[in-house]
């Protein structure tokens, strides 16, 4: 509910430049980058994790919260980077755990479920936000409103979830060391998250691929739709592209939703009008909850579950060091061209696509060695 409409919010409702939605995001994700590192490392040294990932979605909620309360962007800057800190805290836990639950075998079809239930809260969120907004309830509305599944989120995961360690016999802490295999992973997911910026962006540029035809508050509305059809399309393709990459490989998946992003980033700067954001809509969709599924599963086939916790984390660091870098590069791109900042996001994960293909036999081979 709160990321539909945020962007929006700083422009639209604050007055503050795009530079400032960079600033936010870039910020938010890069400030829960090394907590993220710290979180994973420490959660396989410790038997209570867990809690910890419970205290992480306790501060998200917060600091959302604190949304209802801003006057000025720098003010939303810090309560997103609040959230952003308890999401970097409870992530790798939450990862970790997963990939602990399932075999192998079906680490794609895990990640790939778990992407999909999220993106259908994703998908809830803005259709709640979208309703509010449409029935003349302003911005603040909905960031009240949101406090109410964030409360049911640290409290289900509190009472129904199972850490997949208990009741084992206690090991040594692992140390730090991550395998060459896992190392190389990095190279393509670090170039990705360079490009990768935020959604939020997109969503600004529907509302010019909509204009002058529409007005600035149908346009507005529009760009809610516009995210909450992304979520509604990677709702329906997490599962099966998780099914996929447990079949075909998750490495030749992965390099298809990272061209999948560039070609999204080719729509989004040269299209116009309602087929374009329809297009738009499709490959973002069917290109974010892809990438965050098969990266999770690819890593968890490559890394030995003590030290499971410590590779989310790092993965979790250089994708939040990516999106801090992509998000500031793409605010201030997009002040010269909005076309310019979709082109770098475009040429970079071209780049990466084409490495990750490349090496799709080697990680493969590394996934068979784990299993």
């Amino acid at each position: 509910m709160v990321l539909a409409v945020l962007p929006l919010f700083i422009t639209a409702g604050l007055g503050a430049p795009a530079i400032a939605v960079g600033l936010v995001e870039g910020v938010a994700d890069g400030s829960s980058a090394a907590i993220k590192v710290w979180s994973g490392w420490y959660s396989d040294r410790i038997a209570w994790r867990k809690s910890l990932a419970v205290g992480g979605y306790g501060a998200t909620g917060l600091g959302f919260a604190l949304l209802v309360a801003v006057g000025t962007w720098p003010q939303v800057l810090f309560s997103r980077s609040f959230a952003w800190a308890g999401r970097g805290l409870r992530q790798p836990i939450r990862q970790a755990m997963l990939a602990g639950s399932v075999e192998k075998k079906d680490l794609g079809k895990a990640f790939g479920f778990h992407e999909a239930m999220d993106t259908a809260g994703a998908l809830i969120g803005p259709a709640i936000a979208l309703t509010l907004l449409a029935t003349s309830h302003g911005f603040r509305t909905v960031f009240a409103v949101a406090i109410i599944p964030a409360v049911l989120a640290a409290s289900f995961f509190a009472l129904l979830t199972r850490d997949p360690r208990r009741g084992r016999e206690h090991t040594k802490p692992p140390d730090f060391a991550l395998p060459p295999a896992f190392r190389r992973f990095l190279v393509p997911v670090a170039i990705f998250g360079t490009g990768n910026f935020a959604t939020a962006f997109f969503t600004l540029r529907v509302v010019q691929m909509l204009r002058p035809e529409l007005s600035p508050a149908a346009a507005t509305a529009a760009a809610v739709g516009f995210y909450l059809a992304h979520n509604a399309v990677g709702t329906a393709v997490s599962f099966p592209a998780g099914w996929l990459a447990d079949r075909v490989g998750k490495a030749p998946v992965l390099a298809a939703a990272y061209a999948t992003f560039g070609l999204a980033c080719v729509v989004g700067a040269l299209g116009h009008g309602w087929v374009a954001v329809g297009a738009l809509a499709l490959l973002v969709g069917a290109e974010s909850p892809v990438v965050a599924s098969v990266e999770g599963s690819l890593s968890s086939s490559l890394i030995e579950e003590r030290k499971l916790g410590t590779a989310f984390g790092v993965l979790n660091g250089v994708n939040g060091a990516g999106d801090l870098v992509s998000s500031v590069l793409a605010g201030l791109l997009w002040m010269a061209s909005p076309a310019a900042a979709m082109g770098l996001g475009a040429a970079l994960s071209g780049v990466a696509s084409a490495i990750l293909w490349a090496w799709r036999a080697r990680l493969s081979r590394s996934s068979d060695d784990r299993t």
